[in-house]
């Protein structure tokens, strides 16, 4: 027992003692790092300094010397700070950059195999959703995705233009039925969370326009009249959806105007509706086929009546 005692003792020493030596080596690091950081930081201030003398010397922001001590500073000396480099020479930041031109980065185009340039430390190669490319690369794919949108704007705009024709008479009692309703009384308020979710005043609205444009146009009874297709689609699903709330009352609205039973009248309307889309669909893709390139003119028309690319 004895034994196995000193040898604790002898063991814990030798703990005690390396830890003591450690001890001493961190605080020596500790002090050669302190020494070296006041090192750099005096080394980094002689070298703006320097750079200071040399400005003063040429006389000129711009002079061929100063740039290239500069340009080397900026990119092959990190630890020389951007700003205070460029106060030194008498420059902003962003003055010195366009001084110093971009670096090659070692990074090549995804698309034209061109390296790409470093304009700044900061740099990063623009690839937000594939490989990175060039300035050149990305202008020329987001034109042709902007040409792309424009094709696809004419192309709804066809089918939002196209007319859906039917009788006069229809048009009044699928109106008449929606605001017969109004969804204040199905409590929902104008503009709330379930309102922008279900469009249920602006299905109501949608109706009264489509009711004065009737009155204003003095069509009734059995003359044809064409509704855009969005107008027609919003007026017929709201109608659906308010004919099962009140049977009785959706009867005695509808019947006045037209003896056909509402369900029967909104499913024909439907049809005619779904079938005028999907007609306005094949003359928009027949029009606008997959890769059709815009010219200037349709280009402009299909931004017509907006802000544009702004």
């Amino acid at each position: 027992m004895h034994k196995l005692s000193a040898m604790s003792e002898e063991s814990l020493h030798q703990i005690l003692g390396d830890i003591e030596r450690s001890v001493r080596d961190f605080t020596g690091a500790e002090a050669a790092l302190a020494e070296a950081e006041q090192r750099r930081d005096h080394t980094r201030q002689a070298v703006l300094d320097q750079v200071e003398r040399l400005r003063a010397e040429v006389n000129a922001h711009h002079a061929p010397k100063l740039i290239g001590v500069l340009r080397h500073l900026y990119w092959q000396q990190p630890g020389i700070h951007g700003r205070p480099l460029a106060e030194a020479a008498g420059l902003n930041l962003h003055d010195m950059l366009a001084a110093i031109g971009p670096a090659p980065s070692g990074i090549l185009c995804a698309d034209c195999g061109t390296e790409l340039l470093r304009t700044s430390r900061s740099w990063k190669p623009l690839a937000r959703y594939g490989p990175p490319l060039c300035p050149d690369c990305i202008s020329q794919e987001r034109d042709a995705q902007w040409r792309q949108y424009g094709v696809e704007r004419l192309r709804t705009r066809i089918v939002a233009e196209a007319l859906v024709q039917a009788r006069a008479m229809d048009w009044r009692a699928a109106a008449e039925l929606v605001l017969a309703f109004p969804p204040l009384s199905q409590g929902v308020g104008r503009g709330t969370a379930a309102d922008q979710q279900d469009g249920v005043w602006r299905g109501w609205e949608n109706a009264r326009v489509i009711r004065n444009s009737l009155i204003a146009a003095a069509a009734d009874g059995d003359d044809t009249v064409g509704v855009a297709v969005e107008e027609a689609q919003l007026l017929v699903e709201t109608a659906l959806q308010v004919a099962d709330w009140d049977t009785a009352r959706t009867r005695d609205i509808v019947d006045p105007i037209t003896h056909e039973p509402a369900l029967a009248l909104l499913t024909r309307l439907k049809r005619e509706v779904r079938a005028t889309a999907q007609a306005a669909r094949e003359r928009a893709d027949a029009a606008y086929p997959e890769g059709y390139e815009l010219s200037e003119d349709e280009e402009s028309e299909a931004w017509r009546g907006t802000g544009g690319r702004g």
